[in-house]
């Protein structure tokens, strides 16, 4: 009995040590297999923006915590951005995360996506990183960079000036507070180019501040016909950072203009509103990127959803009615309204009104009927009586032979000819176009004639008057009882036809080109799927540049364009081929009894009439792609859809040289718009060339410092020829006009894939180390390297080869110069116009150069 109690408890034992054993192993294997994030944060934890993108994050990582482990840094550059702040991150962050492993990477805003950009492959191998809160995703180059991914922050700024200019329309200045850190200045860009589309007068001031003192002094001062855009990150006096939603605050109390901003910490808190990006949304949004990439998914780049956001403390502030808001605008603040306390109750009792209203009105109507009922049947009995006097209409009374016998004055002015001309001389045949259909008719009324019921029949024909002019008329005939004579009213509808004529053009046609639009071209394609037209070709071409045109140009330049693709493709098709614009730069053309063979010969004659071409200001381009169906089973969209993927195809194929052909020809344009030359550009290239390598620069560098010498003035495109070549002083509008030029370059740069490297430095290749420059006034060594090396090489150049110039539009000088008197120029603007340390170095690169010479 004993020895059975001992083996019972030693069983008992052995089976918990199992258990235990059991659950333990089960637990390592979970821990295992956790996914391991890691979360890296630009600002701190109370910065309203990234407390809001951290929120989003955890709203979705947090719901699958028995799956993820969640890490999370701040870099603090809000605080602190220097050399030296980074460098201490990165001693850190190598020595913290050494024995670590990470599966992913979340990071919000610039400063993280820039430090995993260049410190990522170091600290974490490859490890994935999906980013958010990136307004210009632009500026990152990732060529060399596998495995981002995430979300870019497209700030809807144009739509935000333009709905506060109609909110507020006596504004003409929009001011921006800004501040000076790395997203400050990417928004404050953003928004100048926003501004571009933006019409005069109205004018943009921007401040870039760094304390609460210096706003208030700036806000204070606003005039009534100003509005405020908030960029900034402000400090108190003391230094320390107030939090965003406390600074807003506290600048709407000192201030009595609206202030606007694009981000969701800032409506409820002193800002009126505006289209706002949510950084809660992007937390979401990033945290489902991140575990699609953990389910093995191909990662994405979405763009961040933006909304109108007002609130309604400042709605009622400054006056401003909410119909005049966007639709879908959310409205922050608003006090609950009875109807959304009671909305079931408010909704059944209106469903009731509205029930009982209707049968009301169909009584009414009922009882309208009637009465005109009554009265139509009293206007019967009067109706023959004024047949020819109160109708209003061309009356007539037809013998047989279709003789007038009788006509009213109506009837004589529609025919052009008098009563004594007409009656018992004329017949209505003789002034018919088609005298066969009216044989018919009439002859059907004769066979009718026993008919109870003769009712009146109405037929469409046309007739000549007595000017020869064609007219068309409804001809309503109805025999009259008991004798060969009919009562024939005329209705002339020439005007009505000529309308319907135009409206049936203008829905089938394209207004712009002339050429058939979308619809007719779908109808056409499901009339001509037949067997007796095979084979069936279709072509599809989409034209290339329009953007650009477009945005260079002007819209009028891009629908001339149009307009030109569009005349090449009449003039290389065939007469009965059916041409239309599809949308947009889209074109498509079917033809009928055509073999393959055939359309690529017309494709071909396309492409050679885009080559021959001498429009201005771009070589039409256009990419094509044909399909032809052969057999009667096969479906027409397939050929279709077969027609617009070659048509992709040859785009991807020829888009490099699409794009070296745009190039060259904006480049052109500028040489024959202006002093700039052949010699011009490569005395820039060979001398830029020399100054990199004089400067130790890496080979990659002077590449792209020979590019920026090649392409830096190519913003002068849109700039007047007049203004250009003006050999004196510009006049004040003038010299706003030309200060463009740098910024119409940036955004022709971000056009081609081969210059968005250097589209910064052609932005800021004229601004000054004295910062006097344009257009953001930069100084020292804010100004990037490269420009700072064009800006002298440039001067340089154009002192020693014009015959006028005028570095700043104040001093103007006679050329071309000796390179003595320009090598003076240059020194002379050392240390005001240029670094004083690359002037050092070009000097000494000159005087070598007349030693070697």
């Amino acid at each position: 009995m004993v020895m059975n109690l001992y083996k019972d408890k030693f069983v008992l034992i052995t089976i918990l040590i199992l258990l235990i054993l059991v659950f333990n192993l089960t637990s390592s294997q979970a821990n295992e297999d956790k996914k391991n994030i890691l979360i890296i944060h630009s600002y701190y934890p109370e910065f309203g923006w990234t407390a809001n993108i951290d929120r989003g994050i955890r709203s979705i990582l947090g719901a699958n915590s028995e799956n993820i482990n969640l890490h999370t840094e701040y870099l603090d550059t809000k605080r602190i951005i220097d050399k030296e702040h980074i460098n201490n991150l990165y001693r850190l962050f190598k020595h913290k995360f050494k024995d670590a492993k990470f599966d992913l990477i979340i990071s919000s805003d610039d400063d993280a996506l820039k430090f995993l950009l260049e410190y990522r492959d170091d600290l974490f191998s490859n490890t994935s990183v999906v980013f958010c809160g990136i307004s210009d995703l632009d500026k990152y180059s990732f060529e060399s960079k596998e495995n981002f991914s995430g979300i870019e922050e497209k700030l809807d700024m144009k739509s935000t000036i333009k709905v506060a200019l109609n909110l507020h329309p006596n504004i003409d200045k929009v001011v921006a507070i800004t501040d000076g850190t790395t997203t400050g200045l990417t928004n404050l860009q953003m928004l100048k180019v926003a501004m571009n589309d933006i019409p005069e007068p109205i004018s943009l001031i921007t401040y870039k501040l760094s304390y609460l003192t210096e706003v208030k002094e700036i806000a204070r001062k606003l005039d009534k016909n100003s509005i405020i855009v908030w960029l900034a990150s402000i400090k108190y006096d003391s230094g320390n950072l107030i939090s965003l939603t406390e600074a807003t605050k506290l600048i709407s109390k000192y201030t009595n203009r609206p202030i606007y901003s694009f981000w969701d910490v800032f409506p409820g808190n002193g800002v009126l509103g505006g289209k706002i990006s949510s950084g809660y949304q992007q937390g979401r949004i990033v945290s489902q990127i991140a575990l699609s990439i953990l389910k093995g998914e191909e990662p994405v780049i979405e763009e961040s959803p933006n909304k109108f956001m007002f609130d309604y403390h400042e709605l009622k502030r400054f006056n401003i009615p909410f119909d005049k808001l966007p639709k879908e605008s959310i409205i922050v603040n608003r006090p609950r309204s009875f109807y959304n306390e009671n909305r079931g109750k408010v909704l059944a009792t209106l469903a009731f009104i509205i029930f009982l209203t209707i049968i009301i009105c169909l009584l009414l109507i009922n009882i309208l009927r009637r009465q005109v009922a009554e009265e139509e049947l009293k206007e019967s009995r009067n109706k023959y009586r004024t047949l020819f006097q109160a109708t209003g209409t061309a009356s007539c009374i037809l013998e047989k032979d279709t003789t007038f016998s009788l006509v009213n004055d109506k009837m004589e002015e529609v025919l052009g000819y008098s009563k004594e001309e007409i009656e018992g001389k004329m017949k209505l045949l003789e002034l018919i176009m088609d005298h066969e259909s009216l044989s018919k008719i009439l002859n059907y009324h004769c066979q009718r004639k026993s008919d109870e019921d003769n009712i009146s029949e109405r037929y469409e024909l046309d007739i000549i008057d007595n000017f020869g002019e064609k007219k068309t008329v409804i001809i309503q005939a109805k025999l009259i009882p008991d004798s060969e004579k009919s009562i024939v009213s005329l209705i002339d509808i020439t005007e009505r036809k000529k309308a319907e004529e135009k409206i049936k053009y203008i829905s089938y046609h394209d207004s712009l080109t002339g050429l058939y639009n979308r619809k007719f071209y779908e109808e056409e394609l499901k009339r001509l799927d037949v067997e007796r037209k095979l084979p069936l070709s279709i072509i599809v071409g989409d034209a290339n540049g329009l953007k650009l045109t477009n945005d260079v140009f002007g819209h009028e330049a891009g629908d001339k364009l149009l307009k030109e693709i569009a005349s090449i493709l009449r003039n290389a098709s065939r007469k009965e081929d059916i041409i239309a614009r599809w949308g947009g730069d889209e074109f498509g053309i079917i033809l009928t009894e055509t073999s393959e063979e055939v359309a690529q010969n017309i494709i071909k004659r396309i492409k050679e009439g885009c080559e021959s071409s001498d429009f201005d200001p771009i070589i039409p381009q256009i990419a094509l792609g044909c399909a032809t169906k052969i057999r009667n089973k096969e479906d027409i969209k397939e050929v279709y859809k077969r027609a617009e993927n070659r048509m992709y195809e040859d785009k991807a194929e020829n888009k490099s040289s699409s794009n070296s052909a745009l190039l060259k020809s904006l480049t052109e344009k500028l040489e024959n718009n202006s002093y700039e030359t052949v010699g011009h550009t490569s005395r820039m290239i060979s001398m830029s060339r020399k100054m990199g390598y004089r400067l130790d620069l890496s080979e990659r560098d002077i590449d792209k410092l020979v590019k920026l010498a090649k392409y830096h003035d190519i913003g002068k495109l849109p700039i007047r020829k007049e203004v250009l070549n003006k050999d004196k002083f510009l006049t004040e509008k003038e010299w706003e006009e030309f200060k463009k030029h740098p910024e119409h370059g940036y955004n022709i740069a971000k056009s081609f894939q081969d210059l968005r490297s250097i589209a910064n430095d052609i932005l800021y290749h004229h601004e000054n180390w004295d910062g006097t420059g344009y257009p953001e006034e930069l100084a020292g060594e804010d100004i990037p390297f490269l420009s700072r090396v064009v800006h002298i090489v440039d001067a340089y150049d154009a002192l020693l080869n014009r015959p006028y110039n005028s570095i700043d539009n104040s001093k103007g000088y006679q050329g071309p110069m000796s390179k003595i008197k320009a090598i003076q120029v240059i020194k002379d603007k050392s240390g005001k116009f240029f670094d004083p340390e690359l002037v050092d170095v070009f000097l000494k690169l000159i005087e070598d150069e007349k030693d070697n010479s």
